[in-house]
């Protein structure tokens, strides 16, 4: 036997009489620890702790809108993916299996987001009172972002489950984010201001998008048409942090790029969806791709620079009066004012005016409104609603852009099976 094991450890021995000493002489307290970096529990209703978490809700947004808007391109005509992984070229061959991780990813992702303004509603309101937090401007943003969250999960997702709920169709989650926009208005509006006059307008967009993709276009142009034209929302990126870069960086890169856009897309050779000059480009299975540059939705967006790279800390607009403009223009059908928008739009591209009518019109309103938000996650939206509401199937068919396999034909995105497996509730 080792002599050590039998052998008393002295300094510790020694150590423990000296503590007894210290507190004996009157040091009571003297292993107590303190951290300051650390928030204790009882201070997490401390008011002064609201921007603490209004910061956390938009941060969580705004990472899964990015996430979201890279892998639901890849399930429309935008773009492809050319990717050894096996669950990104499922995806992006639309062959959704509910055990797909990037598939799991997006939903978990969203859910946080959602989640996060789920608990800072509450958290608010606790710090607050129902009185002050209801014409609260913090309350009015973090009820508009949980709306956005909501919007997102119906707009890519068959289905969703909502705080271990049975699954609700996407058109009820649209609904559940038309009401989370309704509260944001209220609680906007309340708070009054300039502040309070932008995250209304936010809001407004926001219940104008879910009541279009959820075909309420007349509910749509309501809220549309009370945001001004020029009206903005950014969703900010950074080289803080890799969560915090522009996910499009990567995968749209020079150095180990794996995005090309899609063929409709490339035939359109339009600014506000451009492609990079450059023909030498290969995906990671060597194959050629044509990468977008910045749209234009993003910051620095010129319809004169033919290679302007999306880089890490470039931001996107992802809620906008001209996003309303297209919901009004939808709503009221091939008019007189509807042409001239689409002619407007057009010139922002180029391209000359035409002379439309009817159907016809409005398709052209549906490929300006396809380059106007380019790699915005506003396109798998906009398809499930055209092949439900219009017969209009514009997902991509038939053999994929640079090997021989096929497309399948997933439309949304689906609930994982990790939710599957640990919700009590989602085969009830």
């Amino acid at each position: 036997m080792n002599a050590n094991l039998m052998r008393p450890h002295r300094p510790w021995v020694a150590a423990m009489a000296l503590v007894a000493a210290l507190v004996a002489a009157g040091c009571e307290g003297l292993l107590d620890a303190t951290n300051p970096e650390f928030i204790n529990e009882d201070q997490l209703t401390d008011p002064r702790l609201q921007q603490l978490v209004v910061n956390g809700v938009v941060g969580e947004f705004q990472y899964s809108y990015g996430y979201y808007g890279l892998y639901s391109a890849a399930m429309t005509d935008e773009v492809f993916f050319d990717h050894t992984n096996v669950d990104i070229r499922e995806l992006t061959l639309r062959n959704i299996r509910d055990s797909n991780g990037v598939d799991a990813a997006i939903y978990a992702n969203l859910h946080r987001a959602r989640q996060s303004a789920e608990d800072g509603i509450e958290r608010l309101t606790a710090m607050l009172g129902e009185a002050e937090a209801a014409r609260s401007i913090n309350m009015a943003i973090v009820q508009a972002y949980g709306g956005y969250a909501y919007t997102l999960l119906g707009e890519g997702f068959c289905e969703s489950t909502v705080n271990l709920s049975a699954p609700h169709p996407a058109d009820q989650i649209l609904q559940m984010a038309v009401d989370m926009f309704d509260r944001a208005i209220a609680t906007a509006t309340a708070a009054g201001g300039a502040a309070g006059a932008d995250i209304a307008n936010m809001a407004r967009v926001g219940a104008a998008r879910a009541s279009l993709k959820r075909g309420d276009a007349n509910g749509a142009a309501a809220y549309a048409a009370q945001v001004p034209p020029g009206y903005e929302k950014w969703s900010y990126y950074s080289s803080n942090s890799v969560r915090e870069n522009n996910i499009f960086n990567v995968p749209a890169g020079v150095s180990g790029a794996w995005l090309s856009m899609g063929p409709s897309f490339l035939a359109l050779d339009d600014p506000r969806a451009p492609k990079t000059t450059r023909t030498d480009l290969r995906g990671l299975n060597s194959n050629p791709i044509f990468p977008s540059q910045k749209p234009y939705m993003y910051s620095d967006w010129s319809a004169s620079s033919s290679d302007d790279r999306i880089v890490v800390d470039t931001d996107i607009r992802f809620a906008t009066g001209l996003e309303a403009r297209y919901v009004v223009a939808e709503a009221q059908g091939p008019t007189s004012q509807t042409l001239a928008f689409v002619n407007e739009r057009r010139a922002v591209g180029g391209e000359p005016a035409v002379d439309l009518s009817g159907a016809a019109l409005m398709e052209e309103l549906r490929t300006q409104r396809a380059l106007d938000f380019y790699l915005t996650g506003q396109r798998l939206g906009d398809l499930r609603r055209y092949k439900a509401t219009l017969g209009i199937d514009l997902f991509p068919t038939g053999t994929f852009p640079v090997s021989s396999e096929v497309y399948s034909d997933a439309t949304c995105f689906v609930v994982p099976l990790t939710e599957k497996n640990s919700n009590p509730n989602y085969g009830s």
